[in-house]
């Protein structure tokens, strides 16, 4: 299980809706913006943790209570790991596409290795994992070095030198001739700290090193800490979504982990059913990635999809009914 910090603070906005916005309703307020339709489905996925050697039944087991197959499942890796191989062929073999979110640090130490990446200390275990890569083939996104612009995270609040470590790593694929994978590059929607040295675009290693432009955010809801409120998908991403399409037009844009408190189960139902209809007024989003996961024991939410008939139902209506 990651050793990611379960305090991440993340829109500081303190407008609250919690109301019963029908989905109807959702689209009309945002008609102003793109009349125009989806040219593609939604593309979505889930976050699915890996911990034991039976993930090919855990993603089964998962995917078993929706309403169609994920399109992408995501799961973390730190440092000092061996290429993923069984895990990516698992998902595969699931008709999913694996995306892998490189932590930078070992789990166990947290340690910061951004100066060890740039000067060469992993180069050997990244260009393992390229030539591994490259000879299995399969279609991977990477999302390296995720939530960067966040302060619970050791390799993050430097953003020249995660600009040299990325830029250092992609050139060693690049080398390798792993062009099977896709680099995604996810900001956390709110830096913190909030301040002109830590804005997200000063982390952008450039156009010729990202596939994907990625970003998190989460709907805490009312009780998590003084920090948040209860948000709507569209209070906590319409201006972060605006930024980033204003700033990389020519790139893929996705919602690499997003969730909301559970709370009421049939306000987290509403707070679902609204988010897809915002995003259908946005087609510039390619995919999403619901983080699915219950971290009660951690200090947070229950992130499940299931964690109530009512939200289950909702997603099932909504992200993963049959196309």
């Amino acid at each position: 299980m990651t050793a990611m910090k379960t305090y991440r603070r993340q829109s500081l906005s303190l407008v609250a809706i919690a109301g019963a916005l029908g989905v109807g309703t959702l689209v009309g307020m945002s008609s102003d913006r793109n009349a125009a339709k989806r040219k593609t489905p939604l593309e979505w996925g889930v976050y699915q943790i890996l911990w034991s050697n039976k993930y090919c039944e855990q993603i089964l087991e998962t995917a078993s209570r929706l309403a169609s197959h994920p399109d992408y499942v995501m799961f973390y890796r730190d440092l000092k790991r061996p290429y993923p191989k069984s895990v990516i062929q698992c998902i595969t073999d699931q008709g999913a596409t694996p995306i892998i979110s490189l932590e930078l640090w070992h789990w166990h130490t947290q340690k910061p290795e951004l100066t060890d990446i740039i000067t060469g200390k992993y180069d050997d275990e990244f260009q393992t994992w390229a030539a591994a890569a490259k000879k299995h083939g399969q279609r991977v996104l990477w999302r390296f070095g995720f939530e960067f612009n966040g302060d619970w995270f050791t390799w993050s609040l430097d953003p020249k030198a995660y600009v040299k470590a990325w830029r250092h790593v992609h050139d060693i694929f690049k080398k390798s001739g792993a062009n099977n994978v896709e680099w995604v590059w996810a900001p956390n929607l709110v830096s913190c700290p909030n301040t002109p040295e830590n804005n997200m675009h000063l982390y952008y290693p450039g156009d010729s090193f990202v596939d994907w432009v990625g970003v998190d955010g989460y709907n805490f809801g009312d009780h998590h800490d003084k920090w948040h409120k209860w948000e709507s998908f569209e209070t906590l991403f319409e201006d972060v979504l605006d930024d980033l399409e204003k700033h990389y037009p020519r790139k893929r844009l996705m919602i690499a982990e997003f969730a909301s408190a559970d709370a009421k189960p049939k306000l987290r139902a509403t707070w679902i059913r609204e988010a897809y209809a915002f995003l259908q007024t946005r087609p510039e989003v390619r995919a999403v990635i619901w983080f699915n996961l219950d971290k009660r024991r951690e200090g947070e939410q229950n992130w499940r999809i299931d964690s109530s008939p009512e939200s289950l139902a909702a997603f099932n209506e909504t992200f993963a009914a049959p196309r």
